[in-house]
């Protein structure tokens, strides 16, 4: 027979803004994994396509872009493009805001532009030194964070349920 422990997760979730707090209920992180995983692949279709489009104007510029299409290029892109997105008005990248989620700092507001570049960095740098194991450390935190949202002090939350600053 199996023995059911009761759940001692808070049905709340505070965040510290100054002196006030502000409390997100679960639904907040109701399936975030998930989500999360299917919004970076959505942001992985788009990023090569525009890497392609990129490619391709290449080639009819004949090869006049070659110098801007060096190693360092594709990395850039990627980079540019979380850093707008997340730390734009929408704070979500396409694919996020496909899934319905949005970032919100711990003060419960939204990334600037530097906390997102961070998040961008940190993702990029420690996914391809871990080969996305460190990915893995969502599956073991409740709230579906990962070790580049800790340190940026950022939460992936769904849009929906969550309230903003």
């Amino acid at each position: 027979m199996q023995e059911m422990l009761p759940d001692q997760s808070p049905n709340i979730f505070t965040l510290r803004r100054g002196t006030q707090e502000v409390a997100l209920p679960n639904a907040c992180f109701k399936r975030i994994v998930w989500r999360r995983s299917a919004a970076f692949f959505f942001d992985m279709l788009i990023l090569i396509a525009m890497f392609i489009s990129l490619m391709i104007l290449n080639v009819a510029t004949f090869f006049a872009l070659s110098g801007l299409l060096t190693f360092l290029w594709p990395a850039m892109l990627f980079m540019l493009y979380d850093t707008l997105l997340i730390g734009g008005r929408g704070s979500a990248t396409i694919g996020m805001r496909l899934m319905g989620l949005k970032t919100l700092t711990r003060a419960g507001g939204k990334p600037g532009y530097f906390q997102a570049f961070a998040l961008s960095i940190l993702f990029y740098l420690s996914v391809t030194l871990t080969s996305g194991l460190v990915l893995l450390i969502a599956l073991f935190n409740n709230r579906g964070r990962c070790l580049h949202d800790i340190l940026t002090g950022i939460f992936i939350v769904n849009a929906a349920p969550c309230p903003t600053k």
